[in-house]
């Protein structure tokens, strides 16, 4: 018997393949968070009644990949979310839907 699909982790899971290429032109591959073990630390900020993981997480190391990943995303019609240290308490720093 064949196991359910997760009809949310298929997309999830295309929705990346489609992502990673276009950062990893612009970003070196240190700075691309994507496996499920990087981006727990980043799944809530300090309200931990809320998680939600990411699908990635980037971490810019100039003004210049900065730009570059916002022109990805937004070519992409993907949603940011700036992050900063993850002490806050009103959930900002998450995203509740990758549609």
């Amino acid at each position: 018997m064949n196991a359910p699909i997760d009809h949310d982790l298929l997309l999830k899971s295309e929705r990346l393949a489609a992502i990673l290429p276009s950062l990893q032109a612009v970003l070196p591959a240190h700075a691309i968070l994507w496996q499920g073990e990087d981006t727990v630390p980043y799944e809530c900020d300090g309200l931990t009644a809320y998680r939600q993981r990411p699908l990635c997480v980037v971490l810019p190391e100039t003004d210049a990949q900065i730009q570059a990943v916002l022109r990805v995303c937004h070519r992409l019609h993907l949603p940011v979310v700036a992050r900063g240290a993850g002490t806050g308490l009103s959930g900002g720093a998450m995203r509740t839907s990758w549609a």
